[in-house]
C-alpha cells in the first residue's frame, strides 16, 4: 500500500462526489455513517475501507481501479509505465520484421484517429 497516496485518493473521491452533485450528507445517509466520517475519508484523516471504495465507484459509475490510479505515487506510475513498455516490446519481438512493420503502421494509424 506504500504505492498509494491516500490524500490523492481522498481528493479523487471528493471530486467524483461533487462532479455527480452529491453532498457528504447524502453519502453518509447511504453508507449509514456520519458526515464527519465521509469528510475524514475524503481528507485522509480516516483509513479508507473497501466498502466505501466500492460505494463511491458504483455511485459514480467508475471502476475501483480508476479511483486507485488517481492515488498512485509517481514512482509507482513510472514502474507501471516501464512494465508496460517491456511487455509491449516483448510482444512485438515475437513477430517477424515484416509483421512488426505492419503493427507499427497500424498503431500509428489508430493513434492518428484518436
Amino acid at each position: 500500500m506504500d504505492d498509494y497516496d491516500f490524500n490523492k485518493i481522498g481528493m479523487e473521491l471528493k471530486r467524483l462526489r461533487t462532479e455527480q452533485s452529491y453532498t457528504q450528507e447524502q453519502i453518509a445517509a447511504d453508507l449509514g455513517c456520519t458526515v464527519s466520517f465521509v469528510s475524514n475519508i475524503e481528507n485522509n484523516r480516516t483509513k479508507l475501507n473497501l466498502r466505501v471504495l466500492c460505494y463511491y465507484a458504483k455511485l459514480c459509475n467508475v471502476t475501483i481501479d480508476s479511483i486507485l490510479k488517481a492515488g498512485l505515487t509517481n514512482e509507482s506510475q513510472e514502474n507501471i509505465s516501464k512494465e508496460r513498455d517491456n511487455e509491449l516490446l516483448n510482444t512485438v519481438h515475437q513477430f517477424s520484421p515484416e509483421q512488426q512493420d505492419k503493427i507499427i503502421k497500424t498503431l500509428k494509424y489508430v493513434y492518428e484517429l484518436s
